[in-house]
């Protein structure tokens, strides 16, 4: 049987099966808008995302924006972040990075499981740059296949929910951080709506 949630912007989706699929079966999800192209925003809820690392816990609140050419299970979203940390002000500086978020499984209807890659240009990182006497740098460089985020398809307002926590992130922190050196403990947390700037009339159906 096949199975298909159409999302308002995008969003999750539950699968369609080639030829008989059983019920343990795996199911393959995609996001999917009303019409293309599509203009995907997002924008945190809740109180922002954390991201924590040797240095502390950084809370940030953040923006996301991509584009839609087509249904697909690969969205690329460029964050846009403003974070603090123990009352410091903390930089952002993506230098090319985005963050590509993946469609998985189907969990039950309107819920799909998911993961995240960070992508940078060669040699490139994400700096977060605390401010303080003594400047701190934390670098996140590109890595793939970062878990878990779950997406919530949420018919009446048309948008999507994704739940981000992420572990086993890697990053260094410089000689002006506590812990300086190459970790691969951080964690990122936080909960953000995303929303297509074309919806159509089918966005939320399910068929």
């Amino acid at each position: 049987m096949t199975r298909k949630l159409k999302a308002s912007l995008l969003a999750v989706v539950a699968l369609a099966a080639i030829g008989a699929v059983s019920a343990t079966a795996a199911q393959a999800s995609e996001f999917t808008a009303g019409a293309y192209p599509a203009t995907i925003t997002g924008q945190n809820i809740g109180g922002g995302h954390t991201f924590t690392t040797e240095a502390g816990a950084m809370n940030c609140n953040v923006t996301f924006h991509g584009e839609m050419a087509a249904a697909t299970n690969n969205l690329t979203l460029t964050p846009t972040y403003n974070c603090g940390i123990e009352g410091l002000a903390v930089d952002v500086s993506l230098n090319g990075c985005d963050y590509v978020f993946h469609a998985g499984e189907t969990v039950v209807m309107d819920t799909v499981k998911g993961s995240m890659d960070i992508t940078c240009p060669m040699g490139a990182k994400i700096d977060f740059k605390i401010t303080s006497m003594v400047t701190c740098d934390i670098t996140v460089g590109e890595q793939l296949g970062l878990k878990s985020l779950i997406y919530t398809n949420k018919t009446n307002a048309k948008d999507v929910d994704v739940d981000m926590n992420l572990t086993g992130i890697a990053y260094t922190a410089d000689l002006g951080c506590p812990g300086a050196g190459l970790h691969g403990n951080g964690t990122y947390s936080g909960q953000t709506t995303l929303k297509s700037d074309n919806e159509g009339t089918d966005a939320f159906m399910a068929e």
